[in-house]
């Protein structure tokens, strides 16, 4: 657990940051077969911070698909530039923007990532309600976050964490249809929904 906690990870560095991502990198294959994501898709990656997500998915739609790897931090956003610049990798679009409020005018994506980003926010119900707005209908989207019965030995303390049931609600509020529910981890699970029509 953190002892200097806080939800806007302005404690630590965005190196920090990308490391911690890393060593979730056991989760996102199967959030990626959740969606059923292949070469020439167009994923949204909510809250993607300095972006290890993001280029992990970037890799799965190869180049002829995208990532648009959204985040309110526009330094968040400048760590994973510049990664993009030197790996030389073109298919990630950096958003800098509120994810309660993205604009749906240049988005055009297939399916969406939430994961491990709404215990930082202070509107996670709205957050979902935009990425359900964003989606077509019948899109799937993977929405993973820490368990409270956890054993916090990683992620936020127990105190900011989000129970499944919660989550699922608000889910279901936004106008998508719960498909599964998995516990990945001790510490953490993910819901599969679908936009409905």
């Amino acid at each position: 657990m953190e002892e200097s906690y806080r939800k806007d990870l302005s404690h630590i560095t965005w190196d920090e940051v990308f490391a911690r991502q890393v060593r979730r990198a056991g989760l996102v294959e199967e959030w990626m077969e959740a969606l059923h994501l292949q070469p020439g898709a167009r994923v949204l990656d909510i809250g993607a911070g300095p972006g290890y997500v993001s280029f992990v998915l970037a890799d799965r739609v190869g180049h002829d698909g995208l990532v648009y790897a959204a985040d309110r931090s526009a330094d968040a956003l400048a760590y994973l530039e510049r990664l993009k610049h030197e790996r030389g990798v073109t298919q990630i679009q950096g958003i800098v923007g509120d994810a309660t409020t993205l604009d749906p005018g240049a988005l055009r994506p297939d399916s969406a990532l939430v994961t491990m980003v709404l215990h930082h926010t202070d509107d996670p119900p709205g957050i979902l309600a935009n990425v359900a707005r964003l989606l077509p209908a019948g899109a799937l989207a993977v929405v993973a976050e820490f368990h409270p019965e956890g054993p916090c030995e990683q992620g936020p303390p127990q105190s900011e964490r989000l129970p499944p049931e919660q989550v699922r609600e608000w889910c279901e509020a936004a106008g998508f249809e719960v498909l599964t529910y998995r516990r990945q981890t001790p510490e953490h699970y993910m819901w599969t929904v679908q936009r409905r029509p």
